[in-house]
């Protein structure tokens, strides 16, 4: 007998979990063959897969979004492969599910062509295999090597950016900054952009309009709901995976998805009464839930409310409003009016005849058009308001309403009415506000100039910060807040002192987010430290995600 090498024979090389541990070397199987016959034998080429002395382990445990890198040996025909090498071969690291069947999942991931892995694992979090499959291009023979990997969440807790991509125009993603200001006991700085299709392989279809969590449960069972021009999502609070479809909030979807807003109702406490409000094609819709550790999506939008002569609703609703006086609160531009519906109703009411020698404005007419608002509590703390930016032809008024501790039939809703035009500057190019939950002030943005309002002094607004280019324009401001069960519980890390700035500049098509310490009852800026990060798109709406860490 004579060994010979024939042209299919397998070179199989042990795995570390074969091994009893990492490193070893590859073992090269022959077999003894009589030669019989005239047949075309030739010695193949030998590739092996060699892991001594690289320091890569049988497994690894990351977190989201961390870069694994591996460098194992390669040899071919007992040469060591290098970048230079001119060795026929080609590379391709996989990673997919370590769970087979239920449980598991059909995605595979390629990371990387090189021998050399440097990639950033994207999955949520999961037991996972990582593969090097390395093929000889002169026969198609290929080689094998594996090591596990364990990805763990970090997206629990956070400040959401939702915006509109700028390299897909007419589609929305999500951006999640992690830092010490806004995630309790985290100690590094990251920045997770594209978060949608990154975890779902698909874009977000429309233009941005709201992203909040819906805190059904302290505990467990919470989702984001991620609104656009287009349709309503509602994705994992820990892994952003897809779990609502638009038609998954309905007990009887709509034939027309044209959503416009996408609100909370209710003080987001354990008890009490909360709901979901959406206004889709000018219908407004609420699924009321009662927020509980053991508390599910089991809830759903019903019906849609009515009423007789509604006109347009404002892309508004009242969210903070804990009482059972009322379902939901909304603004109808046409009859300049708002109006509500009682807790488990149907249908539109105005409100009760306002006294207008104690109310500061009419509640059910106010011949006004609101432009945007923001809700917060005003210098005293004890009480929630509504603050909303009115337009009367061309000039500009801070409303400011009761809807928490009032009933319908209260005769001044209506607490507050502050001049903007002659004390804000750019008032009527105000692209977005944030109301102070602790300071009596707002927040308004103009261009590139972000405007400190202190509405009861009576003195003009002023200039708070200005973005580092003339040509960034400031798109959305908030002020880091939650609903009460939140601070009450101490949940919240830095609870009304930081502001977060979002800009577009669209000269570069680049956003931007910049992150300040305020002084929560001035709101005074402190620019000497911050945060500050490029976002891949133009910011429209932001939002922290609380965590219970």
């Amino acid at each position: 007998m004579k060994r010979i090498y024939r042209k299919l024979l397998a070179i199989v090389t042990f795995l570390p979990s074969l091994m009893g541990g990492v490193g070893g070397g590859s073992l090269l199987l022959t077999s003894c063959y009589a030669d019989k016959g005239n047949y075309d034998y030739h010695e193949v080429d030998r590739v092996s897969i060699d892991t001594t002395g690289t320091g890569i382990r049988a497994s690894y445990t990351l977190t989201r979004f961390d870069v694994l890198d591996i460098e194992p040996n390669v040899f071919f025909n007992g040469e060591k492969v290098t970048d230079n090498s001119a060795a026929p071969l080609t590379y391709q690291w996989t990673l997919f599910s370590a769970v087979s069947g239920a449980g598991g999942s059909n995605q595979i991931d390629t990371l990387s062509n090189e021998r050399h892995l440097v990639a950033p694992i994207n999955r949520i979090g999961g037991n996972y295999l990582a593969q090097l499959t390395v093929t000889n291009t002169n026969d198609g023979l290929r080689q094998f090597f594996r090591v596990h990997v364990t990805v763990s969440e970090a997206l629990d807790g956070g400040w959401m950016v939702f915006y509109e991509r700028a390299d897909r125009p007419g589609y929305s993603d999500l951006a999640l900054v992690l830092n010490p200001w806004t995630k309790s006991n985290f100690t590094d700085n990251r920045c997770h952009t594209n978060l949608y299709e990154v975890t779902n392989l698909e874009p977000l279809r429309g233009k941005p309009i709201r992203c909040f969590v819906v805190a059904m449960s302290l505990m467990s069972h919470n989702y984001v709901g991620l609104c656009t021009d287009y349709t309503l999502v509602g994705v994992t609070d820990t892994g952003i995976e897809k779990a609502m479809s638009f038609e998954n909030f309905f007990t009887e979807p709509p034939t027309t998805m044209a959503p416009s807003w996408y609100g909370h109702h209710g003080n987001g406490g354990m008890s009490g009464q909360n709901s979901e409000v959406l206004i889709n094609n000018n219908k407004v819709y609420t699924n009321l839930y009662y927020n509980s550790a053991s508390a599910d999506r089991e809830s759903q939008f019903g019906v849609a409310k009515f009423a007789d002569g509604m006109g347009e609703l404002a892309a508004w609703n009242a969210e903070l409003p804990a009482t059972l006086n009322y379902g939901v609160i909304v603004y109808d531009q046409t009859n300049k009016c708002f109006r509500y519906t009682a807790f488990e109703s149907a249908r539109f009411e105005a409100f009760g005849e306002q006294n207008m020698e104690i109310a500061a404005f009419d509640v059910n007419n106010t011949g006004m058009t609101l432009v945007m608002g923001d809700w917060g509590t005003g210098a005293s703390r004890m009480q929630a308001f509504d603050y909303l930016i009115m337009a009367d032809g061309t000039s500009r008024k801070l409303a400011v309403a009761n809807f928490s501790t009032s009933s319908p039939d209260d005769e001044a809703i209506g607490v507050g009415l502050y001049d903007m035009t002659t004390l804000c500057p750019n008032i009527a190019a105000a692209t977005s506000m944030a109301a102070s939950n602790v300071g009596g002030y707002i927040y308004y943005a103009a261009g590139n100039t972000l405007y400190n309002f202190a509405y009861e002094s009576g003195l003009p607004a002023e200039e708070a910060w200005t973005a580092p280019s003339g040509d960034e324009v400031i798109t959305c401001v908030r002020i880091q807040k939650y609903y009460n069960t939140i601070y009450s519980g101490g949940m919240m890390i830095n609870a009304d002192n930081l502001v977060h700035i979002a800009t577009w500049n669209e000269k570069t098509k680049q956003g931007h987010l910049y992150q300040y310490i305020i002084n929560a009852a001035s709101g005074d800026i402190d620019t000497t430290t911050s945060y500050d990060y490029p976002i891949p798109g133009r910011v429209k709406d932001m939002a922290w995600k609380y965590s219970m860490n």
